[in-house]
């Protein structure tokens, strides 16, 4: 495992804006939006429990340049029609599904957040369809003040109390490193991703999560391996779930190597975009294409 610096490569940064199409497909029955870009091998983005095609969109023109950047959006997340309940394994089979639907056999894989949780698990399932995997800041377990909002009849009300208040969310920021001002970019990204998440959605996610770490997370320590060329980039700032999943990740991977991104809190590719790519693009960019 190497964890040395990526130094600063001028030419991986983009100049000029490659185009960009909002399209759907329909996967399974559900209508899935997601966005694509660029030109090259197929790169899928998988977002986290409050983002949407969006999320990878302040890195994904650097990308493009090299790959053809998908960006699709869970069930019930930006675009996409919804789904009233689905597990990991659902989401692991969706996107398969949406792979193939595209034409493609082997993806470079990245997962954002818990969105990272689900790209391990189709790694696990389905190593044969993954060419890279690229981890940001996935979750080890379930911290337990999340579990408030998967408490029947309670959670919507409290998922409004805790994460769409003011008051809520300041005091939730005391245990998560929830960016509130915005990065060099500007965006108050969560505060917005809260809002604009459907109540049903954010607590379907967080119900599959809760589950799929309840039924595997003692399997994953003991027994999950990958040869896959996995990168998994960590931000400045670790919480509990994070700071596991970092003690833990070297076990999991005999093909590693860890980018650090201390200039960000917990989602880098939002909050700092341009370390993003200038530490992690040169080491993904496709060999005939450097």
């Amino acid at each position: 495992m190497d964890t040395s610096a990526i130094a600063s490569i001028p030419e991986y940064v983009v100049d000029q804006p490659r185009e960009e199409e909002s399209l759907c497909i329909a996967v399974n029955g559900t209508s899935i939006s997601y966005k694509k870009s660029g030109s090259g091998p197929p790169l899928v983005f998988y977002h986290g429990w409050i983002g949407d095609e969006d999320t990878f969109g302040l890195c994904h023109k650097a990308f493009a340049r090299h790959y053809t950047v998908y960006r699709p959006a869970w069930p019930g997340y930006g675009a996409s029609g919804p789904l009233t309940q689905f597990s990991i394994e659902d989401l692991v089979d969706l996107g398969r599904r949406f792979i193939r639907e595209l034409g493609h056999e082997r993806v470079s894989l990245f997962g954002n957040c818990l969105g990272g949780n689900t790209a391990m698990e189709f790694a696990r399932l389905h190593p044969e369809m993954i060419e890279r995997l690229v981890l940001i800041e996935v979750y080890d377990f379930l911290p337990w003040y999340l579990h408030l909002i998967l408490v029947p009849g309670l959670n919507a009300f409290l998922y409004r109390l805790l994460l769409r208040s003011m008051t809520g969310f300041h005091f939730l920021n005391s245990f998560l490193p929830l960016q509130v001002e915005g990065g060099i970019n500007g965006m108050r990204y969560t505060e917005e991703g809260f809002r604009r998440t459907p109540v049903r959605t954010a607590i379907a996610f967080m119900t599959a999560i809760y589950r799929f770490a309840k039924r595997r997370r003692d399997f994953y320590h003991a027994h999950y391996h990958s040869e896959i060329p996995t990168i998994y980039v960590e931000g400045g700032r670790s919480f509990g779930p994070v700071k596991a999943f970092r003690e833990v990740v070297e076990g999991y991977f005999t093909n590693l190597r860890i980018v650090s991104i201390p200039e960000s809190l917990h989602n880098p590719v939002m909050e700092r975009p341009d370390l993003f790519i200038e530490r992690v693009l040169p080491l993904v960019v496709p060999p005939p294409m450097r």
